[in-house]
């Protein structure tokens, strides 16, 4: 009876410290998740912060002086693109419903858009003309799955595009500013070159509707057709040696 006894206590206090155990491993992921969330979303304040300065420099800075150097690359393209996954892999752990990730997602919206409009002020200003996709999406949507693929692919291939990614669910003023001035209808929608393209769109006809597009393939072909008569001309020289 005593052994009998002793096995049920030894059981129950390995139950105990197994519970325990993961109970602690849940509230350290949490609170790390937690932490990441408070991280990325200084990261977007700060970006805010910058795009609103550059804003501000870009009236009193002269366009060739911010053509003619890499550092002052109008906008943040690549930043844009490293947040956006960073946004998804948080909704993915917390949940899209999860008050911490909405408002994450309120204060990436608002970045978008004024780095939007920065760029927008550059082409203005300068008249250099930069290549660019407002992407209009929701969660309970089929067709933005697949939009999303798609613009993925554009993304890859020419990470000259810029691709604001945009939840037309997210609650704040300023986007629903931008979902009225672009007659925004349902999702998924895409305004490119301030003209608006309700519902899904393939790859092939996102292509046609930047023309910056056609121009960077015909400088590829170009450039390999030099570098294919460049190599025929080495090979022949080499022959008749």
């Amino acid at each position: 009876m005593k052994s009998s006894t002793k096995r049920y206590l030894n059981v129950f206090l390995i139950t105990t410290v197994i519970f325990l155990l993961v109970l602690w491993l849940s509230n350290e992921l949490s609170n790390r998740k937690i932490t990441e969330l408070k991280s990325l979303e200084d990261q977007i304040g700060l970006n805010i912060l910058s795009t609103e300065t550059r804003f501000s420099l870009l009236e009193k800075t002269s366009c060739d002086h911010v053509m003619a150097s890499k550092d002052n690359s109008i906008g943040l393209n690549s930043e844009l693109a490293e947040l956006a996954k960073k946004v998804k892999f948080m909704e993915s752990q917390l949940g899209v419903n999860n008050k911490d990730v909405i408002s994450l997602n309120k204060y990436y919206t608002l970045l978008q858009i004024k780095d939007y409009l920065l760029t927008l002020e550059f082409h203005t200003r300068c008249n250099e003309n930069i290549a660019s996709i407002l992407y209009f999406h929701k969660v309970d949507c089929s067709a933005c799955a697949k939009q999303s693929i798609i613009l993925d692919k554009v993304s890859s291939e020419y990470p000259e595009v810029r691709i604001y990614w945009l939840d037309k669910d997210t609650d704040t003023p300023a986007l629903k500013t931008m979902t009225s001035l672009f007659n925004i209808k349902d999702s998924p929608a895409l305004v490119i070159g301030e003209k608006t393209y309700n519902g899904f769109q393939s790859y092939e006809q996102i292509e046609s509707y930047i023309p910056e597009i056609q121009k960077w393939k015909k400088e590829k072909e170009n450039a390999l057709k030099a570098a294919q008569t460049t190599s025929t001309k080495t090979v022949s020289t080499s022959t008749k040696k």
